[in-house]
């Protein structure tokens, strides 16, 4: 908590004012748990105030056309249910994406609208994290998009520090374990800590009620 009160105090002290971020302790505590040092933590901050502003996450909505375009491939979709840990549920059709098909400007804009919903959603007295759901039935080598991995997982890492607290991997066939070896990397060890391979609705259940699965994507 200390830490917190001297991040608090020099975001107070500087010229530099935060104005596209919600600044509260949870934030300030997610920033220093992510990154430890006071100093390092200003400085992402405000880069993620800059970033915020530079592409308009407060103009982003689902009448966006980016966004729609993207919804319209039923990649995925924020749950009404939640997890184990009453955390929201952004649900990941993995089978419903095709790198060839996609626009990266589009699918950018998408995951930062799906964040900023599933984080709207989170309880004030409760975890303010997410649970990210890979749901791998039916996956092929299509499917498997890197470069839109690494926009996911460098956007949650720089600018939603701490707010992914479990990503699970539903049913991942064994072909993917080759991607797996690529893409673990990418991650920092917190991160990749988060990542949970799940095989079947029993194993599901320990994270996720299995019943609030949606079958219509």
């Amino acid at each position: 908590m200390a830490d917190v009160n001297l991040l608090r105090e020099k975001l107070k002290s500087t010229e530099t004012k935060i104005k596209h971020l919600k600044v509260n302790d949870k934030l300030l505590r997610r920033y220093m748990v992510a990154h430890k040092d006071v100093n390092v933590a200003y400085e992402k901050i405000k880069a993620t105030d800059v970033w915020r502003d530079e592409i308009g996450v407060a103009k982003i909505t689902n009448e966006t056309p980016g966004v729609k375009r993207a919804m319209a491939t039923r990649i995925a979709k924020l749950l009404e249910g939640r997890d184990k840990l009453n955390r929201p549920i952004i649900y990941v059709a993995v089978r419903n994406h095709s790198f060839r098909n996609r626009d990266i400007d589009d699918m950018t804009q998408f995951i930062v609208y799906m964040l900023e919903s599933a984080c709207s959603k989170c309880l004030d007295d409760e975890l303010d994290n997410l649970c990210i759901l890979y749901d791998m039935g039916d996956f092929s080598l299509q499917c498997m998009d890197y470069p839109l991995v690494r926009v996911l997982f460098d956007i949650l890492q720089a600018h939603y520090p701490e707010r992914m607290g479990v990503c699970i991997i539903l049913n991942a066939p064994y072909i993917f374990s080759a991607c797996w070896a690529i893409i673990k990397p990418w991650l920092d060890e917190n991160s990749a800590g988060k990542i949970i391979f799940v095989k079947g609705d029993d194993h599901l259940s320990t994270y996720v009620d299995p019943t609030i699965i949606p079958e219509d994507l």
